[in-house]
């Protein structure tokens, strides 16, 4: 990608501590908070303090500080466990959801991961769409749609043994639309490296009919957002 068009890029979005902000359009997403991710690696026997809650309200507070956005998409996986939700789980969502509703409007997407949130939650959608863009959890395929903003698959990239959450830019990669894939947004998912993925590496439909070697990581480095060449590009040079 070309500096000028680097620029456009950071015109057109904000990118900040996993969300991204849609300027235009003053929509703020964060894919993949899966509460409760603490509680299950306690299970799997990992004691020493997670302070998850603390740390995802951190992060939400920075974002909304940052962005100020109308409207705050939670896109999918908003719970880590499928088959139960526990109170400290419950009450860890209920936190967040109520500080993100003292400031805008918030909108709950399910992800394949949240078969409990309707119960919980109630008024979950399965995608939402906003001013030429379209946001879906990315677990099943999409016909109709705009600019795709989708998350499920986690992706990182690893840069000289070190692994960095990032997000997923591609041109006109859907049907003639642009796409954003979204990182993780739980601090303690370590994410998936796609230096040298796939199409058929991803879990998403929609990922698997995209030329993975045109899609361009940005990623948060020391506070700076920056803008790599294509995972093509990338691979030629490691």
């Amino acid at each position: 990608m070309s500096a000028v068009a680097e620029a456009d890029l950071l015109c057109r979005f904000g990118f900040y501590k996993g969300a991204l902000f849609v300027r235009d359009q003053s929509l703020c997403v964060v894919s993949d908070v899966h509460i409760g991710l603490a509680e299950a690696l306690r299970r799997e026997g990992l004691h020493f303090p997670l302070h998850e809650e603390e740390t995802l309200l951190e992060r939400f507070e920075a974002i909304l500080g940052r962005f100020n956005p109308a409207v705050f998409v939670l896109d999918g996986d908003i719970f880590h466990a499928f088959d139960r939700v526990s109170r400290a789980t419950k009450e860890t969502f209920e936190t967040i959801l109520s500080r993100l509703r003292r400031e805008c409007e918030v909108v709950l997407i399910r992800g394949s991961h949240d078969t409990m949130l309707p119960a919980i939650a109630g008024g979950t959608v399965e995608r939402y769409d906003r001013g030429g863009y379209t946001v879906v959890h990315g677990d099943k395929a999409v016909d109709e749609h705009g600019t795709l903003v989708i998350g499920h698959d986690h992706p990182a990239i690893e840069i000289d043994l070190a692994r960095f959450p990032c997000f997923l830019y591609g041109e006109s990669a859907v049907r003639g639309k642009d796409l954003v894939v979204m990182p993780a947004f739980n601090p303690l998912s370590p994410g998936v490296v796609i230096n040298y993925a796939k199409g058929r590496d991803f879990l998403s439909p929609i990922l698997r009919r995209v030329d993975a070697g045109a899609l361009q990581p940005v990623v948060e480095v020391d506070g700076e957002v920056v803008v790599l060449p294509p995972l093509a590009g990338i691979r030629r040079f490691a």
